[in-house]
Formats: C-alpha cells, sequence, structure tokens
C-alpha cells in the first residue's frame, strides 16, 4: 500500500505541471490584459500608461519567461501578489474567503448523501412501482429546474413575501453584537437557501446512480446465492447490495472535491455570499492572472486528491479491488 500512495504521489507532479502550462497557456490566450481591461474608456490612460503597466506587471516578457518566473515562485508556495487594486498576496485573498465556500459546499454535500441515497434505495426497492415513478419525476424536475430561477424563487417567496430567510450576505446587521447562539441561528438562517440550491443537482444526480446501482447489484449472482441461502430482503438489500452500489457514489464524492471550493459561484453571485465561487468569476474577468492560476492549482490539486482517495474507498469497499 505504501509503494502505491508513493507511486500515485510521483505521478501527481507531471499531472500537476501538465495542468498548469494548458491553464496558463488558456488564461493567457484570453482578449485582454489586465493593463487594458477596465481603462479602455478612459481617456486619461495613454498607451504610454498601458506599456507602463505591462511592464510592472511582466506582462511585456515571452510566454514561457512569465511561466517560468511563475513556477519558481510555485515551488515556494507563493502564488504572487493580485493583480488588483489592493496588491494583496493571493493566499491571503484565498484564506479569506476558502472558509465561506467550503461550509456551503461541505453542507450541500452532506445533505445530498443524507438524501439521494435513502431515496436511490427505495426507489430500487419498490422499482416499477407508484412510489418508484413519483420518485423519479421529482427527480428529474431537479434535473431540470435551472438553480438560478430557483434561487430567485426562493428569495422572492421565502424572504422578500415571507420575511422567513435573509436574502443575502452572511451575517444580519449587528451580527457582532449578538450572543454565540443567536449567532449560529443568523449564520443557518442566511445559509439555508444558499446550501439548499446547491444541493438539489446532486440530489437528482446522485439518487439516480444510487437506484442503478443497486439495480445492477440485486441482479448478481451472489446476491441470487444469498437469497438460496435464505437470507432475508432486508439483509440483502443493506448488508451486501448497498455496500456493492456504493462505488459510483465514491466515484463522484471523488470528482466533486475540486467542487467545494470552486462549485458554488452561481450561488454566491445571487446571494451576495463573499466565497472561492465569486472570487474567482471577479479575477477572470478583471484577468487576474495570479489569482486564477492560485485558484486552479488548488483545484487542480484537489482533483487529484480526490481521485486518490476515491481510488483508496474502492480499496475498502470492494476487496477484490485491493490488488
Amino acid at each position: 500500500m505504501r509503494g502505491y500512495l508513493l507511486k500515485r504521489l510521483l505521478m501527481m507532479v507531471p499531472l500537476l505541471l501538465g495542468i498548469t502550462i494548458i491553464s496558463f497557456g488558456m488564461m493567457h490566450l484570453a482578449p485582454g490584459e489586465p493593463s487594458v481591461v477596465g481603462n479602455e474608456m478612459n481617456p486619461k490612460v495613454s498607451a504610454a500608461d498601458v506599456e507602463r503597466l505591462r511592464s510592472y506587471y511582466g506582462l511585456d516578457q515571452p510566454l514561457y519567461l512569465q511561466y517560468y518566473h511563475w513556477l519558481k515562485r510555485l515551488a515556494r508556495l507563493d502564488f504572487g501578489n493580485s493583480f488588483s487594486s489592493d496588491g494583496r498576496p493571493v493566499m491571503e485573498k484565498i484564506a479569506e474567503r476558502l472558509p465561506v465556500t467550503l461550509w456551503i459546499n461541505l453542507l450541500a454535500m452532506a445533505l445530498i448523501l443524507l438524501v439521494a441515497i435513502p431515496i436511490g434505495v427505495l426507489s430500487s426497492a419498490y422499482q416499477d412501482s407508484w412510489l418508484d415513478r413519483l420518485l423519479t419525476v421529482l427527480v428529474f424536475i431537479g434535473f431540470a429546474i435551472p438553480s438560478f430561477w430557483l434561487g430567485l424563487l426562493l428569495m422572492i417567496t421565502l424572504g422578500v413575501q415571507h420575511g422567513w430567510l435573509p436574502i443575502s450576505g452572511m451575517h444580519s446587521y449587528g451580527w457582532q453584537q449578538m450572543g454565540w447562539w443567536q449567532q449560529q441561528w443568523d449564520l443557518l438562517r442566511h445559509l439555508l437557501m444558499p446550501v439548499l440550491i446547491s444541493a438539489i443537482g446532486g440530489i437528482a444526480g446522485m439518487s439516480r446512480f444510487m437506484r442503478s446501482g443497486m439495480l445492477d447489484v440485486i441482479r448478481s449472482d451472489f446476491i441470487t446465492t444469498a437469497r438460496a441461502m435464505g437470507a432475508s430482503e432486508r439483509a440483502i438489500r443493506y448488508r451486501y447490495a448497498l455496500r456493492n452500489a456504493l462505488l459510483p457514489i465514491i466515484t463522484l464524492l471523488g470528482l466533486s472535491v475540486p467542487g467545494l471550493i470552486g462549485g458554488s459561484v452561481i450561488v454566491e453571485q445571487l446571494y451576495s455570499i463573499p466565497g472561492m465561487g465569486l472570487l474567482f468569476y471577479q479575477a477572470v474577468m478583471a484577468r487576474d492572472y495570479p489569482l486564477v492560476m492560485g485558484i486552479t492549482v488548488i483545484g487542480a490539486v484537489l482533483t487529484l486528491l480526490g481521485n486518490l482517495l476515491a481510488d483508496l474507498a474502492y480499496g475498502w469497499v470492494d476487496p477484490r479491488t485491493r490488488r
């Protein structure tokens, strides 16, 4: 196992290098530069000013030199400073926004697992019944509803018309003067709609995967053998079939790890939540190269680690794959 882990970790290095090369090149192929974006219509900004900005940011150098200097900083775990007006370090801006996005997406993932797995198991247990058809209709409605439209609908209904939940931000006015329990309740009320909107699509997709996996496993030979030996349907479903049906779910969880830091752009934009998704969107629009590359590298590392964790979890769930 140690040799396998070491081999996989070493393989991550060239993969990560290739990801950074492609991302760096594609980002610089996009039209516009930090020295130009936002200054196109400003008559006070001359061509000489633009060239000075390009020289200050190092954009007047060949692309391979820009990448080389960025890679040297990355080797020291230094993502550089943002090209925005504040000029703050990239890691400082990421560390400021990361906890918010992690909380939203971790809560959404927990909600997805708590709801989608029981729905998939229940739907497979009563295949082709009225309950299965009802759950299928609800799942496809969850697939079809655009998240931004549903978010706006909940804002109007629960926030504006009834005033049950706040519609923007993370805290209410005067949050610092509240007691600890009041602060937690206020935070929960602010997170309820964003977490629900983030989880709707995942619940729909994962419940379908769970139902399909359960049906495939139930038709397997070892399930037939278990029935012939007198095992109850409950034991077959929850003791034997469920564990094997979790394999595609583990794959999905591994692939969803990078979404923990950047998978809530629409939700954060809609509810004015200062998270990583909104930060990444603003960085792309402003052509803030160091900030975009910093978030991209973190997402790439999480993707590679997610795949590794998924492979290790495969071995835990299915002993046949351990070798």
